[in-house]
């Protein structure tokens, strides 16, 4: 089983913040509003988090599948 805690801590979190990192760089380079470019940033955090906890299930469903055989 994945233990998804641990993963979460030491991968998932700083992926999640390069991206919105890389949201607040391009926002502001843009010159777009502070608001909109925090937005930006908290969405691509959570679209990146949300996509490796989603490919983690499938990941644990595909050893499981693969075990079974």
């Amino acid at each position: 089983m994945v233990d998804r805690a641990r993963l979460a801590m030491t991968r998932w979190l700083p992926l999640s913040a390069i991206g919105a990192g890389i949201s607040f760089v391009a926002g502001f380079m843009l010159n777009l509003a502070p608001a909109q470019v925090i937005v930006a940033a908290g969405l691509t955090a959570t679209l990146v988090f949300s996509g490796l906890l989603f490919q983690s299930f499938g990941r644990e469903k595909e050893l499981a599948e693969t075990e079974r055989k």
